[in-house]
């Protein structure tokens, strides 16, 4: 017999139908609607052997990291990633962050069930600036936050993490650009010292931006930052 769950999937997609941005199917999917069933449980996984520092993907066999993690140590530990920045994650992730969908966090935040995240004594979303959350209305760092907060009972704190400068959107900058305007854009607001904390961020594409809220919490004393994002950015 079908589940409760199933029977209102299908009367809503009969009331309310729509198409899978990803394949163009049916939604079938209540939860990741409009994005389908298929295309979710098939997203671009990144390959085991990435770069035990920021998660890119190696191309040889038998080393643990990168060539810029060698050539300049980050502030954070390590970031872990779910998957690729493409096909039906970047389409969750536009609708979640710029359609408002905002029920998006809680299955993009299941999917992280399936990375190991490190121990850490809190969890902090990026912050977004009073003007940016005015214009968008919800800081999707801090929804996706607060659904790994929940299944992993790491304690939140949406306020340890200040965004003190307006940055331009990191999408129109390239790599040097975008190290360069974040550059003292965070600041602790709160005692961290000896704390183990976990940033947490939609997309990683330089890693600048996890950087620099590293920069400013280890500054402000804490042991470590690690970084989990839902997806990274892979440059072909």
């Amino acid at each position: 017999m079908p589940s409760y769950t199933k029977i209102m999937e299908g009367i809503l997609g009969i009331l309310f139908p729509s198409l899978c941005p990803v394949c163009g199917r049916p939604s079938d999917e209540l939860a990741t609607s409009p994005i389908c069933g298929v295309c979710w449980a098939n997203m671009s996984r990144l390959p085991a052997n990435v770069c035990s520092v920021c998660s890119k993907p190696l191309q040889v066999e038998g080393i643990t990291k990168c060539g810029d993690c060698y050539a300049e140590k980050p502030f954070y530990s390590t970031v872990r990633a779910y998957a690729r920045f493409s096909g039906a994650m970047k389409e969750a992730i536009h609708l979640f962050k710029f359609s408002g969908v905002r029920r998006l966090a809680r299955p993009l935040a299941e999917l992280l069930k399936k990375i190991e995240i490190p121990e850490a004594d809190l969890i902090v979303p990026v912050p977004l600036t009073k003007k940016r959350l005015t214009e968008r209305g919800f800081n999707q760092s801090l929804l996706l936050a607060k659904a790994i907060s929940d299944f992993t009972q790491i304690p939140l704190s949406y306020d340890t993490l200040l965004k003190v400068k307006e940055t331009p959107h990191q999408t129109t900058l390239r790599g040097t650009e975008r190290v360069k305007s974040l550059r003292n854009a965070f600041r602790s607001a709160i005692s961290v010292k000896g704390k183990k904390i976990a940033v947490v961020d939609d997309v990683m594409t330089t890693g600048a931006t996890i950087n620099e809220c590293a920069r400013a919490l280890i500054k402000a004393d804490a042991l470590s930052v690690l970084g989990i994002v839902a997806a990274r950015t892979v440059l072909e």
